[in-house]
């Protein structure tokens, strides 16, 4: 009686959605363009009830609109007058429509989640994955669906990086395409992987990470074109809008993801990556991640606990009794810093350890990503769940204080906290946060060093921008002014300060001197890992943990004992085995030779550990779970000892022949020039960690390279192009310029121009590394020959252009210092070889008596042979230079002043020091005749396809740097910057440079200087440097109505925001500069003056 529902629904053509049932109510159709009609078939459930399809007339059959939903409802009554309304919504589609329905793939998840509507989606596959099917459908069956132009589910094959998988729609009738494109991209292979064509590696070849390039991403309008891999040149490009490779500034739409380089990588044979473990089959490098992943050849890293337990070392400590105790000299005691954790909680133990754990996860999943903006709730930051996680144990230690389990605990969590504000970039919210869990304001305390060092360097005349070596020096000479004034507490203040001082200047910087400061997280985390140990001497985790920060510290020499007690108590403790190695390969003289074997395996085992574990993550099969805490993880890629291993064991792997599964020296080294690359591209902010990754991936760079120079037969191209790469990656790198940097850099420009006399490019990178030795140091006789040959090989650069790359060294290279010295060297080395060559034979008399007569040879052969060049003359006609200014806006600020001789304009005897005249003839004895000098050897001809020197600004700004360092060539600095301004309009050095050398006596020149700038419409940050010069030039001498005023303040204030020109804003409005004021604020918000808006405004300023 009461039954309204219906027993049948069904509508032809098409299908309901969902599938029928009575008490669903609304269903969805939809059929193809063509379909003008569709009819209905209606049943009701009781015999007694009726139906009615509401506005058709009684008709089964309803009319469609194309390109409509129309919807029809269909009304059901029961005998006692019940209704129930079912309503279907009939999609007609339209012929012009070209969307999809449905987009799937076969591997990998579409990112973001498919919508007919978005037209743009990436997906990251494992690297074995070779193809990808994709299933694209068209709502209506008469569209045309094509991927990568072939049918649906036919498989793409995919590049080695990425594939761009294009899914082209047609409509029905033809009159419109719509394109939906996949970007699929497949992890980099976990190891370095090895072209079997060198010429063809050498095309391919990343210039940072040393391999086949993935993903690459050419420049535009490069020339020759610069290629790098994606990840490397996201990193380098991220704070410097310039080509890393020459420094030129990056056009609009500069970056071109380059697929045909990719396919050429993709298609290029390589060898397994196991191949030193026996493998030898070559195939394509699309292929090898699949063939990688099922290799019969993969290492296994297991430890061989023999290794251990058949030493000499072992077999005296541990053999009979297990070795428990040590000279550690430690009292557990609750410091100042750690009573701030310590929290009032009726929690128990194992709540806090539940709530610490919580916290912990909760920080984990809180980290930033790379471009994500660090912005948290009150109290959700990554640095808040740290402190809760801590205040945690500490509490828990306060309860348990034996527990060496929770001093460890509490020990790994300060750790994190260093890493967490140095890797991500986190701050706390407040000045009492950071005392809540560091105890001290440790950022002030450096601070006030820094102030203190700043002062000595200014009353010893070095500004505070000077190179680390100038201020230490500064440092060292006040320490021993104070001592010989007999002021001896103040000395040995500065003394302490040069210590602290000088630890940046190493490789391991600020990171090992704040591992024993116990005003930072760091060295608090070291004092809890020696209270866990104190607490259980025996315990292998605690040993192993309070090691690694000793190596950190730098104090080699002691952590041996604590590593070889951890490895002692667990033979298999592969992390334990790995800091062993490293130790003693760090040790001064290296590992002793009985235990160098030793040393090797264990240091291989850990390479291959984290080899293996990057190749899982590349193959998506890794297993185990992230931990929460980096310094849980020692096989992380940002842990600098565990890329530090890689480089040690390519060292000693130089030395002598692998063993048996072992990588090669090349292998080791290039997979850690590999590792340091992929660790500097995962890191979020650049810290010290970020700087020593860099120190890693430059050293791995030069180790490389002096492999290869060492023979360099045949591989001069490869050189020379290595020379560019690591010489440009040093100027780029954010570590600051010390001592050791300099020489790498100079060595390495070095390196390429006795490869490449004769290329510009090359000689210009040299010119750049002398500019930088002066500046470290200028008041020095080396300064000044570095100076000298700072400008002749700038001079040199710009002659060379337009000529060929390859030709004889000219006269202004081969008569600088270092270029006689490695000729000196050469001679000494080839006379060294040839007297080795000679067998020994007994003295004649004759020979004897000449011997003792001095017969046969003047002195001047003896001591250097016949020809050799002489070295120039040191420091001679150099007057005292002065420093370098504070460069503004990075490296490539400069600007200078001093006084130095004008580059020598002479043959190569006044450029690097004239030959040495003849040694006279001695009284009384016949002069030795002189052979016939032989005839000079023809340079070898030029290959008639030879690429000539391109003409670049780069030695011209260079050299007016060069010349800008001392007064009397100021007038030719102000020249090549000028023909710099000429040349590339575009460069912003060249005016910031040429105007800080005119603002003090001509301060309007500079501004006029400024002004040449050609801006574009879109500023950058560096346009908006040069107007806000020009601004604040121009009031400071009140120069109020200048038309270049309001133009500049419009300018910067649309880059830098309306705020920054409050204090101008506030003189001009003194000076009853309205209608100025009212053309700034229509100009920076990009309105009229007579919006209605700001004219409300005015009025409420007054400026009415």
């Amino acid at each position: 009686m009461d039954d309204c529902t219906l027993e049948k629904l069904g509508v032809s053509p098409g299908a309901l959605t969902p599938k029928f049932h009575r008490d669903t109510a609304e269903y969805n159709v939809t059929v193809a363009s063509n379909v003008e009609k569709v009819k209905f078939d209606v049943l009701t459930s009781d015999s007694g009830a009726s139906y009615q399809i509401k506005n058709s007339g009684g008709e089964k059959t309803i009319p469609l609109k194309e390109g409509d939903v129309t919807s029809v409802q269909i009304e059901v009554t029961a005998e006692d007058g019940t209704v129930k309304i079912y309503t279907v919504n009939v999609k007609r589609l339209s012929a012009s429509d070209a969307t999809l329905t449905t987009l799937q793939l076969s591997a990998g998840t579409l990112e973001p989640e498919f919508a007919s509507g978005t037209y743009t989606y990436s997906t990251t596959l494992p690297c074995h994955v070779s193809s990808l099917t994709i299933a694209a459908k068209a709502p209506d069956a008469k569209a045309g669906v094509k991927v990568c132009g072939q049918a649906p589910d036919t498989p793409v094959q995919l590049n080695l990086g990425e594939t761009q998988v294009d899914v082209e729609v047609t409509s029905p009738d033809g009159s419109k395409q719509q394109v939906y494109t996949i970007s699929v991209v497949k992890e980099p292979m976990g190891r370095f992987v090895k072209l079997a064509d060198p010429k063809l590696a050498l095309q391919l070849e990343c210039p940072v990470t040393l391999g086949p390039l993935y993903r690459p991403i050419s420049i535009r309008e490069s020339d020759p074109k610069h290629t790098y891999s994606a990840p490397c040149l996201d990193v380098l490009t991220r704070t410097s809008k310039q080509d890393p490779l020459d420094e030129s500034p990056l056009p609009t739409e500069w970056r071109i993801v380059d697929f045909d380089v990719d396919k050429k990588v993709s298609a290029a044979v390589v060898s397994c990556i196991y191949t030193h473990a026996g493998c030898t089959e070559q195939m394509k490098y699309a292929e090898l991640g699949a063939h990688a992943k099922d290799c019969q050849h993969k290492p296994k890293p297991e430890p061989n606990s023999a290794l251990v337990t058949e030493s000499a070392w072992y077999k005296a400590d541990f053999a009979s009794t297990k070795k428990t105790d040590s000279d550690i000299k430690h009292k557990v005691e609750v410091r100042s810093w750690e009573k701030h954790l310590h929290n009032v909680t009726d929690s128990t133990l194992k709540e806090l350890d539940e709530q610490a754990k919580e916290h912990l996860k909760n920080y984990r999943l809180a980290l930033p990503r790379i471009g994500q903006n660090q912005s948290y709730e009150h109290g959700k930051s990554p640095l808040d769940y740290l402190r809760n996680a801590a205040q945690c144990y500490a509490t828990s230690i306060k309860m348990k204080g034996k527990d060496g389990s929770l001093h460890c605990s509490l020990g790994l969590v300060l750790e994190e906290q260093y890493y967490a504000k140095d890797m991500y970039g986190l701050k706390e919210q407040d000045e009492e946060d950071d005392l809540g869990l560091a105890g001290l304001n440790l950022a002030a305390k450096e601070s006030s060093k820094e102030e203190e060092i700043d002062a000595i360097c200014n009353l010893r005349g070095v500004p505070a921008t000077a190179p680390l070596a100038r201020k230490l020096k500064a440092v060292d000479e006040e320490f021993h002014h104070l001592l010989d004034g007999g002021q001896t507490g103040k000395a040995e203040h500065v003394q302490a300060l040069y210590a602290w001082k000088s630890k940046q200047a190493t490789q391991d910087g600020k990171v090992a001197q704040q591992a024993e400061d116990e005003t930072n997280t760091l060295g608090q985390a070291y004092l809890k890992f020696l209270d866990a140990l104190s607490l259980d001497q025996s315990h292998t985790t605690y040993n192993l943990h309070v090691g690694r920060m000793l190596l950190l510290q730098g104090k080699v020499t002691e952590v041996q004992a604590r590593l070889q007690l951890s490895v002692g108590m667990n033979p298999k403790n592969q992390a334990a085995r790995f800091y062993l190695g490293l130790a003693m390969a760090m040790l001064p003289k290296g590992p002793p030779q009985d235990r160098l074997s030793e040393t090797i395996t264990f240091l291989n085992e850990g390479v291959e550990t984290v080899l293996a574990q990057r190749c899982a993550l590349a193959e998506g099969s890794a297993t185990q779970s992230q931990p929460n805490l980096h310094s849980e993880d020692l096989w992380r890629l940002s842990n600098l000892q565990m890329l530090r291993g890689f480089q040690l064991l390519g060292q000693l792997l130089a030395k002598q022949d692998p063993p048996q599964g072992c990588m090669s020296a090349l292998d080791v080294l290039h997979n850690a020039t590999l590792l340091s690359a992929q660790a500097m591209c995962e890191m979020v902010y650049r810290g010290e960690v970020y700087r020593q990754v860099e120190w890693m991936l430059l050293t791995s760079h030069y180790q490389l390279l002096e492999h290869l120079t060492a023979k360099q037969a045949g591989k001069e191209e490869l050189i020379a192009l290595r020379c560019r790469d690591l010489s440009a990656l040093i100027r780029a790198c954010s570590i600051p310029q010390n001592t050791e940097l300099l020489a790498m850099q100079e060595k390495t420009c070095q390196k390429g121009v006795l490869i490449r006399p004769c290329d510009s490019s090359a000689l210009c990178h040299l010119a750049y590394a002398q500019l930088a030795r002066y500046d470290d140091e200028p008041s020095t006789d080396a300064a000044a020959r570095a100076l000298r040959d700072s400008r002749l090989t700038f001079h040199t650069c710009i002659g060379l252009e337009g000529k060929p790359v390859v030709g004889e060294p000219l006269n202004e290279i081969t008569g600088q210092q270092w270029w006689q010295d490695k000729v000196a060297k050469e001679e000494e080395e080839k006379k060294a070889a040839e007297a080795a060559k000679k067998p020994a034979a007994a003295p004649t008399a004759a020979a004897r008596g000449a011997a003792t007569r001095g017969r046969g040879a003047p002195a001047a052969a003896v001591r250097g042979g016949r020809g050799a060049a002489a070295a120039p003359v040191r420091g001679r006609g150099a007057p005292a230079a002065k420093a370098a200014p504070p460069p503004r806006g990075g490296a490539a600020r400069g600007g200078a002043a001093g006084k130095a001789a004008p580059p020598p304009r002479g043959g190569a005897a006044t450029r690097g020091g004239a030959a040495k005249p003849a040694a006279a003839p001695v009284a009384g004895k016949p002069a030795t005749p002189t052979k016939a000098p032989e005839p000079e050897k023809a340079p070898a001809p030029i290959p008639a396809n030879t690429p000539l020197n391109r003409a670049s600004y780069r030695p011209r700004l260079g050299l007016a740097r060069a010349l800008a360092r001392t007064d009397d060539t100021i007038d030719d600095a102000k020249k090549w910057y000028n023909e710099v301004m000429t040349m590339a309009p575009g460069i912003h050095d060249a005016y910031i440079e040429l105007a800080d050398m005119l603002i003090k006596a001509d301060p309007l020149a500079a501004v006029d200087v400024y002004c040449k700038f050609p801006f574009t419409e879109e500023l950058t940050f560096d346009d908006a440097y040069i107007h806000g010069e020009v601004v604040r030039i121009l009031m400071k001498h009140e120069k109020f109505d200048d038309p270049r005023l309001a133009d500049s303040m419009i300018a910067f204030g649309r880059v830098m925001g309306i705020t920054t020109l409050d204090k101008y804003v506030s003189i001009l409005d003194d000076k009853f500069k309205t209608n100025m004021l009212k053309k700034i604020y229509a100009g920076v918000h990009g309105k009229d003056i007579d919006d209605p808006d700001l004219q409300a405004f005015f009025k409420f300023k007054c400026w009415d």
